[in-house]
């Protein structure tokens, strides 16, 4: 996120990360990155040693991200290009702050690279290839039959908590019908799931959570979306023209991303809020996808 997270400061951050992984770190900077999370750089002596994450409770429960960030522990110690989280001092991944969890892994020093290469299409294979590590989280259909109504009861009175609540609900109000031809197209294309066929897969292994470290290696990162699913939940993110895949399943994928990035925008817009780096990131994201809608649904 590019803002620091309300109710959490820097110190609070500081201290639970010297209490639970390393007593040396002596210095914690917010890092205005990503998307969904808040991420700070904690340095010892004044390089940087780990990359702090503070994920809330989006898409997890306490129990399911520590199963999450555990299993993708256990596939780190047969994978190389895992780059898993650090373990604390009581055996865990994770540690409750505020309304959400702390984790650390450590800094590698590196840079993001400009495409999508053979050695990040066999990571993702490989992955595929793994069998599911215990505890590994099962993908279920995220996005709920009743979201045409819930949208039409949230989007019936003004949305004025906040700058850009009534531009948010105008634009669902004017595509209205393209969120309920996806969602139809989306619930059409979950008959075809398979449970049998599922394989571990990383959510988003597109370039943004790819690193090139500097002796070579390639890390896939952020394992928080970590789920035993059909392989086409990772083609979404580019690989579409690299690997074998299920066109249908593909664009259920593609459904799901789209319908659940409007719903949880508009849950965003529709409450308090102030005009900043992250609510303005909100209102376009929430065109692009409607923009998106429009055109595939």
């Amino acid at each position: 996120m590019h803002e620091e997270p309300r109710g959490v400061t820097t110190e609070q951050v500081l201290d639970r990360v010297r209490d639970l992984w390393d007593p040396s770190v002596d210095a914690l900077t917010h890092l205005p990155i990503g998307f969904g999370a808040w991420h700070w750089r904690a340095d010892v002596t004044g390089e940087p040693r780990y990359f702090v994450t503070l994920d809330p409770p989006l898409w997890h429960t306490a129990q399911t991200l520590e199963a999450t960030y555990a299993a993708a522990a256990r596939l780190a110690a047969s994978l190389p290009a895992v780059h898993a989280g650090l373990a604390t001092t009581e055996g865990r991944f994770t540690s409750p702050l505020a309304e959400g969890w702390l984790s650390c892994t450590p800094w590698v020093h590196g840079s993001r690279p400009d495409a999508l290469g053979p050695d990040a299409v066999s990571a993702v294979r490989a992955l595929h290839a793994t069998p599911p590590p215990e505890g590994v989280v099962t993908w279920v259909p995220l996005v709920r039959p009743d979201l045409v109504e819930e949208l039409d009861a949230w989007s019936t009175s003004p949305w004025d908590s906040g700058p850009h609540g009534e531009a948010a609900r105008t634009a669902i109000r004017r595509q209205a019908a393209d969120v309920a031809r996806g969602l139809s197209a989306y619930l059409r294309l979950t008959h075809r799931l398979d449970p049998s066929s599922y394989v571990p897969t990383h959510g988003e292994p597109g370039l943004h959570n790819l690193w090139r470290a500097d002796d070579g290696r390639l890390l896939l990162l952020d394992w928080e979306t970590l789920r035993l699913a059909p392989r086409e939940r990772d083609v979404l993110d580019g690989y579409a023209s690299l690997v074998p895949h299920d066109p249908d399943l593909l664009r259920l994928f593609r459904l799901e991303w789209q319908l659940g990035e409007v719903r949880s925008y508009a849950d965003w817009l529709r409450g308090p809020h102030d005009d900043d780096g992250d609510t303005r990131t909100a209102l376009g994201g929430l065109r692009h996808e409607l923009g998106g809608l429009g055109e595939t649904a």
